[in-house]
Formats: C-alpha cells, structure tokens, sequence
C-alpha cells in the first residue's frame, strides 16, 4: 500500500527543497569555517532507540534543546510545544494542561506518549492522560526534548499514537554547585527552584526541589500549588558499567469546580505522589550494549465534595431535599521493568530489540464503584533494523507485539526509507500503523451517586442511585495508519534547516462517549492530512530565527473532530544576542479557528505574541541572570472554551549559580 499524501504536497516539499537547495549552491566556494567544525551535529535518541544523525532518523524529529527552551520564556514544560509544528497547547479544566499533535483531543490528551529519561508519565487513570502538573522537573534541569512528529508505537507502544515527546535531563556532571531562582510575577505567580550538584568519587548527583504556584484563570476557581523535589545520580561502577538512581516526589493542590453549579461545586484538589527509577546499562564496545531499565511510580488523590438539592413534590408538600457525599480519592501505581540490547548485525546493519513488562492499577471508588484495585498488565517485544542499503539509502524497519490485558494483541509495525542524494539532503518515505488501548475507565467505568433524600415528615428519608456511567467493554483499540513524504534540508555552511512533513493518517475505531448513563464504543473515524514545515536559521550564534506553518485538513463523520485541529497555524520564533550581553526572544503565534473535544465549544482564530528580555551576568564565582517575560501582549483570547480567557501574564526571574 502506498502511502497516500495531500494533493500537491509532495510538488511543495520538492519547491522547498529546490528553492533551499539553490542557496546553498549558489555560495561561494571554500574551505569550511570554524562555524562548521564547532557545531554539534544533531542526534536523535527517540525515533527508533538507536543513536542517530538527524538525517537517520525514521521520521520527522523536533530538537528542542536548553537554550531554545531558556529563550522562549516558558514558565512551564507545556509553554515550550507551542514552538512544535502541528501542537496545539491549552489550560483546560481546573489548570490542566493540555498538549495535542494534529487535533483529536479533549482535556485528557490520551493520544500522545511522554518520556522523561526513559520512563512514561502516561496516566493510566481515568481516559488516560499526561498529568503536567505532577512531573517533579524543573525546567533548568532539562538538557533537550526530542518531538517524533507522528505515530511511532512501533517503539513506544500503544500510547505513541500520534507522537512521542521524550524529555532528556542533564547529567549530574553538568549541574554542579548550587543553582536559586526565584520567579515573581501578576496573577499570583510565584515559583521558586533550588538545586546542588556534587559528586563523590565516581557518583555525580543532583538533587532538585521546586514550588509552583499560580490564580489560574480569571473568574475562575482553578488556583494550583505544586511542590517537588527529585534526585538524579550516576556512577561509573567500572570501564563497562553505568548505573542511573533517579527517584522524586510531589504535592499539589489544585482548585477545582464552579461557584454556581450545585453538581460541580468549588473545592481543592490535593495529590501527591513520587517515582523511583534504576537504569543499568553495560557496553561491549562502540556498537553494543545492553540497557535494564526498572521504575515504579505511585500517585494518590484526596477529592471529597457534598452536592446538594431539591426536587418539587406535588402541592401541597414541600420540596424533597438532595444530598450526597462524593468520593472522589484515588491512586495510581505502575511497575515497568525493561530490556533493550544494541547491537551491530554487519558493517551495514544495528539492531535494536528489547522486551517490557508492566503492571498497572486503578483504586477509585466514584469511577468502578468498588474499592478494589482495578489492574492491567502489558507485556512488549520490539525490535528495529537500521540497514544501510547503499551510500545513499538507509532502511529502518521495525515492529512491536504488544498484548494487553484485556485489549488483547496487536502488531504495530513501522517501514521508512531514507534517500540522501547529498550529506544536505534527506527525502524521507514511510508508512506506519499505531495503536491506542483504552483505559481502565473506558473499558470498566461504573460511575454511581448514592443519593439521600428527605422528604417533608412524617416521610421517612429513603436512599436514590443516580448512574452517570455504565461502560459495557469489549472495546477495540483505536488504530491509525499513517503514511508520509518528508524532507530534511541541513544547510551547515549558512545554519539553516529545513523539516517538512507531508502527511495522510487515516484514524479508526475512535472511541467516544456516548447514551445515557454513558458508555464509550468505537465509534468513529476520521482522515488526517497535511503539510507542516520548520525553517530554523542560525546566521550568528547570537541569532535564532525559526518559522513553522502548519496546513491540516480532518475528515470526519463527527463534526466536532473534523473542527479539532486548526486548518492553518503560524509561529514565528527570533532569538538575538544584544550589545552589552543583553538577550531579546519573541515568539509571535497564529491560530486558527478550532476546538477541543468534550466539553470545549469552538474557539475563534487568536494571535499570541510573548517577548523576553534578559541579562546575565557574572561576578566572581557568581554567575546569574535576571529575565523580564510577557505572555500575550496581544488581545486577550480562548484557549480551551470560550469562557477560559488567557490574559497577560508578566513576570521576573532572577537566577543565580555558584
């Protein structure tokens, strides 16, 4: 089958890499410059879980990486994906984030898989989701983010349905010392992150706490608190062995609820929660190595809230009064234990396979109407060839078995061939097949209300079961194949490059919320197709400039997923080393009319323009600096439901290192 691309956006991709390829040939010739020698030529560690140039890689792959993230003013991790073609970000439900790639999505964003050095934060609770407000990470100690642009289960599993996001933290080694910053700003923005790094013969470590806090939106009960703490340390234990410690905790509150709805009334929300990670790894040599990776992590919720009411009695009686006690606690757990062996299979050819294990529970009353531990277990083998067919072709084929517990066995598969006519130019083509299981609450969801009610004496009260959810099961795993055209254009001599995906993603079994009480099928399906394109240009190392557009087009039965994603979205990115040391960053945003699934109504085109303004500084042994950040110096604007309104938020960080 051949992978079926959008009218005319391979003749685009052919035009943009024409047009970037005369520029480069129409410079002067002559011996490579010192700018060429010093820059780092980019690897990926995400695509396929091999070490790969860029141009290796088996998909379209955004670099993030710590000066781009220092540079776009983010406060938060999610601020950064607004920089990614084809993201839309948003602040849902009591100051949730939200983070989607090419639409479909509502406030739970259950179709993305997010790695921090090598451990999912996917939440099995509920429909499945990544909980931004609970990763225990504080910005600083991020040494890149990798975004695979498009499905790759073929190495993550079901839950890289349409991305991966793989967070990468520094090493110990390069965080030593003592690091304060502090963050003030309007709208109750007040942060502070404290770190000391140090080492001990062989052991570097790092150790990490943090406090977020914020009044969420205008009008609305949605203020969070967040305080972590994390630990990272890694040892050298001999000439083939090294061993990663990482473990972390949090708590946070969070607002939730409405002042004037008597069956979602204000309260706070208190979690907590924490990880602990070992990752040995032994090399054999330059082409092999062998990984264990093991990680248990556990989150626990406090929600408890009364509703109340009434209900009118035929005259003359007075009316019945309402309440209940809502139950809302619950926790997570997860245990993953994984393999993954390197190897060379010829001079022409690596390999990477591995096998995964993991086991998954549930305990919340309100959502399976029971106090028992709701389980899933998973168990993974995958496998990836990286086979250099000739000097200018590289086929990487690769493939996972995965079976669920209860959404039984599926093979993800992935082909992509990579054509290099030149060491600037890489034509990409591949098709893929990606999965999504559903979750526990999708599959077994059982939502009760034990309602008491009193009516006028002499009647005694008697007892109402109100059902909200009744899920039947036997659902189906939704399924996406997905076939591309892209083309990376790396231009070291002048610093431009060039990444453009052409893609059509055909979407099916779609499940969706449906009846009432409400079930979840597989309902719908929906066709996916679209050109984005990031131009990054660095003409000085004092000078970044990126420009993404992104074109998507979704059809659909359902009229509210064919509105998921904007049709056409615009970013553009300049970050400028001033006279005197002073650094300017802007990040200006067109987007187009959308709108998230669930709840959310549709949201107007917006415009966002963010600006940043800092000083670093030395003294000494001291090393600082200080930042000035505007969030949205245009027009305020919707960025979930039309009622959540993003106004400007400004606010100051002075940091400092020593």
């Amino acid at each position: 089958m051949k992978p079926h691309l959008p009218k005319s956006a391979g003749l685009r991709i052919a035009l943009l890499a024409c047009c970037i390829s005369s520029a480069s040939f129409a410079q002067t010739s002559g011996e490579a410059s010192e700018h060429d020698f010093l820059d780092e030529l980019p690897v990926v560690l995400s695509a396929s879980r091999l070490v790969q140039p860029l141009a290796d890689a088996p998909g379209a792959v955004t670099i993030i990486d710590r000066a781009m993230i220092k540079a776009s003013g983010a406060r938060e991790i999610v601020d950064v994906f607004r920089l990614v073609p084809g993201f839309q970000v948003g602040m849902a439900y009591f100051s949730t984030p939200v983070v989607a790639y090419h639409g479909l999505a509502d406030e739970f964003s259950r179709h993305m898989q997010v790695l921090v050095d090598g451990r999912s934060v996917y939440s099995p609770y509920f429909l499945g989701s990544i909980t931004w407000n609970s990763l225990r990470l504080s910005l600083d100690d991020i040494e890149r983010i990798e975004v695979l642009r498009g499905s790759n289960s073929a190495a993550y599993g079901a839950n890289a349905f349409l991305g991966v996001i793989n967070i990468i933290t520094r090493h110990p080694s390069q965080s030593q010392g003592t690091y304060l910053s502090a963050t003030q700003g309007n709208q109750g923005i007040s942060d502070q992150v404290w770190r000391y790094g140090g080492s001990q013969g062989d052991l570097h470590y790092r150790i990490t706490a943090g406090r977020r806090s914020d009044d969420g939106l205008d009008n609305f009960h949605d203020s969070r608190q967040a305080g972590y703490v994390a630990f990272r340390g890694d040892m050298r234990l001999s000439p083939r062995d090294e061993l990663q410690i990482q473990f972390g905790a949090s708590r946070n509150s969070t607002g939730a609820g409405f002042a004037s709805s008597s069956g979602d009334p204000e309260r706070t929300v208190h979690e907590k929660g924490y990880f602990a990670q070992a990752v040995w790894r032994r090399s054999f040599g330059p082409d092999e190595e062998l990984m264990l990776n093991a990680y248990h992590m556990q989150d626990d919720s406090r929600e408890n809230f009364s509703l109340q009411g009434s209900i009118s009695n035929p005259f003359p009686f007075p009316p019945t009064r309402l309440f209940t006690f809502v139950d809302a606690d619950r926790r997570t757990r997860r245990t993953h234990l994984e393999l993954q062996h390197i190897f060379r299979l010829n001079p022409a050819a690596r390999v990477v396979w591995g096998l995964e294990q993991r086991h998954e529970s549930v305990v919340s009353r309100l959502m399976f109407d029971t106090s028992d531990a709701q389980t899933t277990n998973l168990s993974r083998l995958f496998g990836n060839l990286e086979w250099r067919l000739a000097p200018q072709w590289l086929l990487n084929a690769g493939a996972m078995l995965e079976k669920h517990s209860f959404a039984g066995t599926d093979l993800a598969p992935r082909l992509m061939l990579n054509f290099q006519p030149s060491p600037e130019h890489t034509i990409r083509a591949g098709m893929t097949t990606a999965y999504r299981n559903p979750s526990l609450a999708e599959e077994r969801g059982k939502v009760k209300y034990y309602i008491t009610a009193v009516p006028p004496a002499p009647f005694p009260p008697f007892q109402v079961v109100q059902t909200t959810y009744s899920t039947s099961g036997g659902l189906q795993p939704e399924r996406i194949r997905t076939g591309e055209l892209s083309y990376l254009g790396e231009f070291r001599r002048i610093g431009l490059t060039l990444d453009a995906r052409a893609f059509h993603e055909n979407v099916s079994r779609i499940i969706d919320k449906t009846g009432s009480p409400a079930d979840f099928i597989n309902r719908w399906g929906a066709i996916v197709r679209g050109l984005e394109y990031q131009l990054r240009w660095t003409p000085t190392r004092d000078t970044l400039m990126l420009l993404n557009h992104t074109r998507t087009r979704i059809t659909s039965d359902d009229d509210r997923i064919a509105e998921s994603s904007p049709q056409r979205a615009t970013t553009v990115f300049l970050s400028q080393t001033l006279p005197g040391g002073w650094q300017l960053s802007m990040a200006h945003h067109w987007i187009g009319q959308m709108r998230w699934l669930g709840w959310s109504n549709p949201l107007p085109l917006h415009r966002r323009l963010d600006l940043r303004l800092a000083y670093p500084f030395r003294s000494g042994p001291y090393k600082g600096e200080v930042a000035i950040v505007s969030q949205n110096l245009t027009a305020p604007y919707s960025e979930f439901r039309t009622d959540y309104v993003f106004d400007r938020r400004n606010f100051a960080t002075l940091s400092l290192e020593f």
